[in-house]
């Protein structure tokens, strides 16, 4: 579950419900039910969508308001209410309180000010909120800790998006509506000031005060158009830009009374827990829920909607509380079971800062244990940590026992904070669910208990709600969540290993998958060195760099204009430079500005080349120099980041908090970044990265004998190619761009690029590179029979496998319409990226084997793509040299030999 607060406009979902069901719909008896129709089925799908039990629905009262006082024709031009919406209206209310949500309104105030309340009480204590709305005037509450979502577009507003809307910050925004006015509300604003203009006063001034107090600069500022008579207005009458900010501010601080509690105490009074218990969703009210919607008749629309939130279906078994008292008997019990499911509950998600607070265990169907270690308060004596490290370490140890659980590897991560070394690992739910179905939805246990065992899950959230941490959990309540979380993962062990036979997964689960859990921890354990200074000096370089290429887009452009603007930028591009827009991709705001469309017209003119310089740049700087010694732990003085085992559908690892998989290798400054990735005092890095692997891999899956042989004679496999493609005489040498060619063909083969890409990649004609593909597969006429091969059996099965048997489902095949090419590019891949994922692993599992039982001077830091590197003292530098070649090597034996390249230095870029 999210732990969002979700702050809905329930006045604005009414009339956008109105507004979008324009057909008549009504009853039998000719009540009227088109915005109540649409509005249960925009909320439906809120709910559904957004995971969260933190939500509450906000109306306007009335229509006088506050605001009326200060300006008596405030909303004096909005007409009467729909005379067909009149009668509805009363029903929005009942609806929304039947799906459990607390509903609010308070006269005196708009929606949007008691919207306003809630997000400042909740930025206070650095709560995220989400205020879910369609309204302009609620962009002036975004905030780091709050963004607007608008449903039925489907789209977010946080900063960058205000400012792509406005041209102004959010705290800007209501300066931005006091300039402009409303119509529809009646707010004056200027004359003749539209949101261009509105955004040029506020980017040349500032706020409304300081415009005002500029309207003498302003009358003779030649850039902003009418700031004369712009001017003349301010100093007529500068009161009209007070009201109208008045007008259009939100009131952030409403003495809001809440109903339904004994002393009905102001919002400002509660604390936050206490807020968002008020606000915590109900329980639905099914029955009068049902009651509503067959009198509305529109009872079909939430049949689905109840059948997937009607009250939780848990498993029946004993839940056990082990005492220090009971723990000698329990331990006794333990000791003689051959398999069992664990789960810790501890203080953090971060493994390394990670205490025990309690310890679950199963072993049988109807029954399961929780072991409470550091609860706050206890009806009797806990048992000790030391106590319970020393009693299991060797269990957990014991690799003739085996483990299960449910992403095991944060469990091993914990336990190694207190010199516990997990073995036995054998079966993890969440990585045998990913191996059945790599595209499922989620591997969590929510998912895995309602799919397989038919079971709701009693969620964190709803037993940590209030708490500061887990320890702070009553012991019985604890007892309950944590028992029925090794109780499932016990349960789904039994509904999922048949699975994981019948599909022929046994040797990727056992071989692979499950020794790798323990591997990924200790590379996460181990973390690698980080030179933070060097990275602060490369931020100010690139400072630098971004200032004379912003100055050059400026230059370019002929005019200052905000470049993250998609519509400023739009302007420029199209209607000033007069650049083309055929065959450019369209919004429905314009001509798009993304990467494909600056790529395509940066051939035309060099502004558009530029901005992607500057992006890049930019994304450089944000992503990695300033962002990674935000990841570098006190403790260990090292970055740690966390690897991931289910989250790609072809089996690679990729990684997170940071991702260190995507650093770009192409740019200066890319390689540069590596440089920050450095050896202690005494130590080096050496990198042992696989040559050309999933061409090795295709060679092998393919038995194509021309590859083979290039492989095998130690051709260099992209000279092969391109000497074959362009023709070319065995002893005349190839220059860069046709070596280039031949690399591009290769690679592009792998993933199923088209003669359109290829074309583009190469920058050649579209009929020029179609010829190359088929002088490719001519050529290596084995890589076509393989293809096809794999083509009919995706057809047939409706999935492909790699060389282990890890299998990749595309289940949309047979109806994708206009995405089946890409699709069949996919399953293509599959086979060769997921085989050449799994060689990596193996390595990785035997590397680690080898050093844990030699206890060898070295260390697996990090694993990207291809590549592994190493920590190692600097006098056993040759001898690792040595070990990993042979291992990584000997990982597989294909038709043709596996290759490393292998380099040692003292930082990452150093060996690159």
């Amino acid at each position: 579950m999210s732990d969002k607060i979700y702050l809905i406009d329930g006045s604005g979902y009414i009339f956008r419900a109105y507004y979008a069901v324009l057909q008549p719909l009504k009853t039998k008896n000719g009540f009227p039910t088109n915005a109540l129709f649409g509005f249960t089925k925009m909320l439906l799908k809120l709910l559904k969508e957004m995971e969260s039990d933190q939500v509450v629905m906000i109306f306007d009262a009335g229509k006088e308001t506050f605001r009326n006082q200060l300006y008596p024709l405030y909303k004096a031009n909005r007409s009467e209410c729909p005379e067909d919406l009149v009668p509805q209206m009363p029903y929005f209310r009942e609806i929304s309180k039947a799906l459990g949500l607390r509903t609010l309104e308070m006269p005196g105030f708009e929606a949007d000010d008691l919207i306003g309340t809630f997000v400042n009480q909740f930025q206070k204590c650095n709560q995220e909120t989400v205020v879910v709305s369609a309204d302009k005037d609620l962009m002036q509450l975004v905030h780091p800790l709050t963004s607007i979502y608008d449903p039925m577009k489907g789209k977010h507003y946080q900063k960058a998006e205000v400012i792509e809307k406005f041209g102004v910050a959010p705290e800007q925004v209501v300066d931005f509506l006091a300039l402009t006015g409303d119509s529809s509300d009646n707010i004056p604003g200027l004359s003749g000031v539209g949101p261009k203009t509105a955004t040029a006063l506020i980017q040349a001034y500032g706020n409304i005060e300081q415009i005002i107090e500029s309207a003498d600069l302003l009358a003779t500022n030649t850039s902003i158009r009418g700031s004369k008579k712009i001017a003349e207005q301010i100093k007529n009458d500068p009161q009209v830009l007070r009201l109208s900010k008045s007008l259009t501010q939100i009131e952030l601080n409403v003495p809001l009374i809440l109903t339904d509690l004994p002393a009905q105490p102001l919002i400002q009074e509660l604390n936050p827990e206490d807020l968002k218990s008020y606000i915590k969703r109900q329980i639905i009210n099914i029955d009068e829920l049902k009651k509503l919607t067959e009198q509305l008749e529109f009872d079909s629309l939430v049949a689905e909607f109840l059948k997937n939130n009607s009250p939780k279906k848990e498993a029946i078994a004993d839940y056990q509380t082990i005492y220090a008292k009971d723990f000698p008997t329990w331990l006794k019990q333990l000791e003689s079971q051959k398999e069992f499911s664990f789960d810790l509950e501890t203080t953090s998600l971060n493994t390394l800062e990670a205490e025990i607070v309690g310890a679950a265990f199963c072993w049988d169907n109807n029954k399961s244990f929780y072991l409470p270690i550091a609860h706050r308060e206890s009806s009797e004596p806990q048992i000790p940590v030391e106590l319970l490290i020393s009693s299991l370490k060797s269990i957990l140890e014991n690799p003739n026992i085996k483990k299960i659980g449910q992403n095991l590897k944060y469990d091993v991560g914990v336990l190694a904070n207190y010199q516990v070394r997990v073995v036995g690992i054998s079966f993890d739910t969440m990585v045998a669910a990913y191996l059945i179905d790599a595209d499922a939805s989620s591997f969590g246990l929510t998912r895995l208990a309602k799919d397989y065992l038919g079971y709701d899950v009693t969620e964190y959230t709803d037993t940590t709600a209030g708490l500061a941490s887990f320890a702070e959990v009553e012991v019985s309540v604890a007892t309950h969540y944590a028992a029925q979380d090794a109780h499932y993962a016990w349960l789904l062990k039994e509904q999922l290993a048949p699975k994981i036979i019948e599909n022929d997964l046994s040797r990727v689960m056992d071989d692979i998958e499950m020794p790798l859990i323990g591997v990924l921890s200790d590379i996460e354990r181990n973390g690698i060195g980080l030179d933070t200074e060097f990275l602060l000096k490369m931020s100010k370089e690139l400072e630098i760099d971004l200032e004379a290429l912003n100055i050059k887009i400026q230059d370019l452009a002929g005019e200052d204009f905000n470049q993250n603007s998609t519509k400023q930028l739009a302007t420029i591009l199209f209607d000033k430079l007069n650049l083309p827009t055929a065959g450019l991709k369209k919004t429905k705001t314009g001509i798009s500005t993304d990467v494909t469309t600056l790529e395509k017209l940066s051939y035309l003119h060099p502004l558009p080349k530029t901005i992607l310089d500057y992006r890049e740049l930019y994304k450089l700087k944000s992503t990695y120099v300033d962002a990674l010694p935000r990841y570098v732990n006190a403790k260990t003085n090292r970055l740690h980041t966390s690897f991931n085992q289910t989250i790609t559908a072809t089996g690679r690892l990729s990684s997170s908090s940071p991702n260190l998989q995507n650093i770009p290798i192409q740019s200066e400054y890319g390689r540069k970044i590596r440089e920050a990735f450095c050896a202690p005092k005494g130590k080096k890095l050496i990198s042992a990265d696989y040559s050309q692997i999933e061409l090795r891999v295709l060679a092998d899956l393919s038995q194509d004998q021309n590859l083979i042989n290039a492989f095998k004679n130690d051709q260099d496999i992209h000279t092969q190619t391109a000497r074959q493609i362009l023709n070319l005489p065995a002893d005349l040498p190839l220059d860069s761009n046709q070596r280039r060619l031949g690399k591009t063909i290769n690679f592009g083969i792998i993933y199923g690029m088209s003669g359109f890409r290829l074309a583009r990649e190469l920058e050649i004609p579209v009929g020029q590179a179609t010829r190359y593909i088929d002088d490719y597969f001519s050529y290596y006429s084995g890589v076509r029979e393989y293809f096809k091969n794999v083509e009919a059996m995706l057809n047939a099965d409706g999935y492909v496998e790699t060389m282990f048997g890890r299998k990749r489902y595309i289940k949309s095949i047979d109806t994708a319409g206009r995405d089946k090419g890409f699709l069949v590019r996919a399953a293509l891949n599959a086979p060769v990226q997921g085989t050449a994922a799994d060689i990596i692993k193996i390595a990785m599992n035997r590397l680690q084997h080898v050093i844990i039982a030699d206890k060898l001077p070295l260390k697996i830091i990090l694993q990207v793509h291809d590549e592994l590197l190493f920590e190692t003292s600097e006098d056993f530098q040759e001898q690792a040299r040595q070990l990993i070649q042979d291992l990584m090597e000997s990982a597989l034996s294909l038709a043709v030999p596996l290759k490393i390249g292998l380099g040692i230095g003292s930082n990452w870029g150093e060996i690159h």
